[in-house]
């Protein structure tokens, strides 16, 4: 059984300045020859469906609700294969706010980022990705360098 989700054309929509934006820090592989990310990067926003699909290590990950209105934005870096579901089950245990992620986040997309960039490159893409859908919940983001877009920040890597 597949846990993958066709994208919505909503959330496609909302994604693709994101997705221009981030490309030099996304991980090879992930966008179709369209420059489109691929579909199996979306899922059922439940721990289950993303422990079996989602398998990035370093990622940024949006949560979306029934409306394909973007709830929020988060970013994981840590070597393993679950971390985006691990990062996931750590939103649904929140005392205050569990409730409500469990039952009003129904889509996740996760954003791959290159296994070479540090913790501060991928918090740096989570306050891009933020910056751009304005999640409705959380505002905790990351601030971010607008003299170090993305495709500086992937620069720095190759040097």
């Amino acid at each position: 059984m597949s846990t993958t989700v066709p994208i919505p054309r909503q959330i496609r929509r909302q994604l693709t300045p994101v997705i221009r934006t981030l490309t030099p820090l996304l991980d090879a592989g992930v966008l179709t020859h369209d420059g489109d990310l691929l579909a199996s990067l979306t899922c059922r926003a439940t721990i289950e469906a993303a422990r079996r699909s989602i398998t990035a290590q370093s990622a940024v990950y949006v949560a979306w609700d029934v409306r394909c209105c973007c709830r929020y934005v988060g970013s994981v870096c840590c070597r393993s294969s679950t971390a985006v579901a691990d990062r996931l089950g750590e939103h649904h245990q929140h005392p205050d706010d569990g409730l409500a992620r469990r039952s009003g986040w129904v889509l996740l997309t996760v954003l791959p980022i290159r296994a070479d960039a540090a913790p501060r490159i991928v918090h740096a893409a989570e306050g891009w990705a933020a910056r751009f859908l304005a999640p409705l919940d959380g505002t905790a983001h990351p601030s971010i360098d607008l003299a170090q877009p993305p495709a500086a920040l992937a620069a720095s890597l190759a040097a």
